[in-house]
């Protein structure tokens, strides 16, 4: 086991899910083995069995996950030359997680005075982030 095909299992088998406030990785596939190979080398993550429909033509489905954003990160980091499909994905998520727009103490009042006249919601919906969290930083910073 090494980055290498870590890398390519996960631009094959596996998603890089950037869902504000989370990014998630994640690795499905019916070889459970494979997987807690992966995870071993890795250090995080779990392995599970994803509960579907019963269908009798079906094998058993496992899935890896790590949701931990300073161990997204890490192993983001060491796979970030190495991907073919998800490259971009990577970046992205390497960004955001380095952006700290995850923490909730993010927006600066010149980040925000840019927006001009935008409703607090399309903000919201531009950053990636909750209409709430815009509001009340407006709020903060006397824009509103």
């Amino acid at each position: 086991m090494n980055w290498d095909y870590v890398a390519g299992f996960m631009d094959g088998e596996g998603s890089i899910i950037i869902k504000p406030p989370r990014v998630r990785l994640y690795i499905s596939n019916t070889d459970k083995d494979v997987l807690d190979k992966i995870c071993k080398f890795l250090k995080c993550g779990r392995v599970f069995e994803v509960k579907r429909k019963p269908n009798k033509n079906w094998s058993k489905q496992y899935g890896w996950t790590i949701c931990d954003h300073n161990e997204c990160l890490r192993v983001l980091k060491n796979l970030k030359g190495k991907f073919v499909v998800k490259k971009d994905k990577c970046k992205e998520a390497i960004n955001y997680i380095e952006g700290k727009r995850w923490l909730g103490n993010y927006l600066t009042k010149s980040e925000l005075v840019k927006f001009g006249d935008i409703s607090y919601r399309k903000i919201a919906k531009t950053l990636g982030v909750s209409h709430t969290t815009i509001f009340n930083y407006q709020k903060r910073y006397g824009l509103r």
